[in-house]
């Protein structure tokens, strides 16, 4: 047997497996068949659209699967748990704002981009702002995705540490080359099938063993973990009535709304399910698909920071912050034995491997697609798939070797690329979309303004300067949205329609209009549309108040 890295005893309940023979059988399986699926699908390749968005023919509940456990990650099992425990019944405004994102894509631009073809957000910005918005937002996705990769691999690594005693080097490389060899096998193809697979070993992992736990706490609705903790509430409130105050200022939750539910929708990972999708019937099941699965997998994943609480409690255990994360295996490790928690295991892993594909290949794209058409290159298709591999390479080792001394911001580094996608991506895209009267110059102006101000007033990048709130929401890194997206509408606006009026830019809305028409499915019938000024100046107007709002101390 080998050796657990960490012995039990540091609390009194178990810790780390104490057998891993069936554990490591389910883990083995696992990737087995994730890479026998990544090896079947290989053959459909035929060039970049098979590669980067499967040839667009995955079907609704496939794709919906999909979308959720690229959505999910790893931090469904170990971080977000986390959050859970310490923030409690607030952090059910976040996941109402996650899932808000994904309808908010289709309505917004999913159907328009895939009119154009576009395979990413910086591919769109080519075809309505020029090459170099094309250039900055594929570095801009790139440090986003990164970001967003970043506690993947370290948590994958961490796993993988634990069940079998290697040094943590090791295991990181040896995830990062796990995880890389079945990406760069099959691209959308496989990730799409093996993120749908993995989506399923994720819901039943939480489900299945918190049915278990419930039942031995006492709960009658033990056979639905989503809402079976329901009858223990009473005994809850009585014995830990704060788990269910709303304890965080007004701003909090607003700032939460900004980065969630708007921050996702520039986030390409996403955006390349919603393209993956047969046709725009297709993707509108496919949201419904998406909503349905991961609304129950956050329900059941709520019941484990319930169960958790409520079981701590009881038997007067308490447990370091920095072990918050391994709630589920703690749960797991009390009610179930180790066999149950080695497909736990697995679920969790499944989630790691399901995000860090779709970074990757979110990456890829931005690398072999964006930057190559942005810069004009002659390259061939197949040279342009023979990038995207190198390219999914590249991206795994490079995230392997910063996580080798990861910042200290880990635990919370999705939320703060979120709140850098909304600032800094997702009012290019959109505006784009809608509007003939932004340009070229007010992307540049809102990328930079968004994406300089969360940095700056991110409590992780410069620890003497900040915004917002204090204590626990500031270490989230979300509060400075709060300044960060009013500044970036503002300036796109501002410096838009001033870009507009010196005639040496050359800007030209009607240039615009006419591709905006193309994109919405309109003829060109010289029909005025998309080209008033009245709804930009509307909103800049509302941003101001939200300014003024977030500036205030919280």
């Amino acid at each position: 047997m080998v050796k657990p890295l960490q012995q039990a005893g540091e609390y009194p309940f178990q810790e780390t497996f104490a057998e891993l023979a069936i554990p490591l059988a389910i883990l083995l399986t696992t990737f087995v068949v994730y890479y026998g699926i990544s090896y079947f699908m290989k053959n459909r390749i035929q060039g970049t659209d098979d590669y980067m968005v499967a040839g667009r023919t995955i079907g609704p509940f496939v794709n919906g699967s999909a979308i959720s456990a690229t959505w999910e990650s790893l931090a469904t099992f170990m971080g977000v748990v986390a959050l859970m425990l310490t923030v409690q019944i607030p952090f059910l405004a976040v996941w109402t704002n996650f899932l808000l994102s994904i309808p908010l894509i289709v309505i917004l631009y999913g159907q328009t981009l895939r009119r154009l073809g576009s395979y990413t957000p910086a591919t769109f910005c080519k075809d309505r702002y020029g090459n170099t918005m094309s250039i900055v937002m594929a570095l801009l996705i790139v440090f986003v995705m990164l970001m967003y990769a970043l506690g993947q691999f370290i948590g994958l690594a961490q796993i993988t540490e634990i069940l079998f005693g290697w040094d943590y080097t090791l295991s990181l490389f040896v995830i990062a080359a796990l995880v890389t060899g079945y990406v760069v096998i099959a691209g959308m193809w496989g990730v799409s099938y093996n993120s749908a697979l993995q989506f399923w070993i994720m819901l039943t992992a939480a489900f299945i063993p918190m049915m278990f736990v419930l039942n031995q706490l006492g709960s009658s609705g033990w056979f639905f973990p989503p809402l079976g903790y329901g009858d223990l509430v009473p005994e809850m409130q009585r014995a830990n009535p704060e788990f269910f105050d709303m304890a965080f200022d007004t701003r909090w939750y607003f700032a939460m709304f900004l980065a969630m539910a708007l921050g996702p929708i520039g986030m390409p990972h996403l955006a390349q399910r919603i393209f993956t999708s047969r046709d725009v019937e297709a993707g509108r099941r496919t949201v419904f698909w998406f909503i349905t699965v991961t609304a129950l997998m956050f329900a059941t994943m709520y019941s484990v920071a319930f169960a958790g609480v409520f079981w701590l409690g009881n038997e007067g255990y308490e447990i370091a912050d920095a072990d918050l994360d391994k709630m589920i295996f703690y749960l797991n490790f009390a009610f179930n034995g180790d066999s149950i928690t080695g497909y736990v295991v697995a679920g969790a892993i499944a989630g790691g491997l399901s995000t860090v594909s779709g970074h990757m290949l979110a990456i890829s794209a931005a690398v072999a697609n964006d930057v190559i058409e942005a810069l004009e290159l002659e390259v061939s298709e197949d040279r342009k798939t023979q990038f995207g591999y190198a390219s999914v390479l590249g991206a795994g080792l490079l995230i392997a070797l910063i996580a080798l001394d990861p910042p200290a911001f880990l635990v919370v580094s999705i939320l703060w690329a979120f709140a850098i996608s909304a600032a800094a991506i997702t009012p290019v895209i959109v505006f784009g979309v809608w509007s003939a009267r932004v340009n070229r110059y007010g992307a540049i102006a809102s990328s930079f303004v968004g994406f300089v101000t969360v940095l700056v007033l991110s409590p992780h990048a410069f620890s003497g300067i900040g915004a917002g709130g204090e204590g626990l929401t500031a270490l989230l890194g979300i509060d400075a949205i709060m300044i960060a997206f009013p500044l970036s509408i503002i300036t796109f606006v501002v410096v838009s329609l001033i870009a507009e009026r010196i005639d040496a830019l050359n800007v030209d809305p009607e240039s615009n209009r006419a591709l905006i028409n193309e994109m919405h499915g309109y003829p060109d019938d010289d029909i005025d549309r998309f080209t008033s000024a009245a709804p930009l100046i509307v909103l800049v107007v509302l941003m101001l108040p939200i300014l003024w709002w977030g500036i205030q101390p919280w």
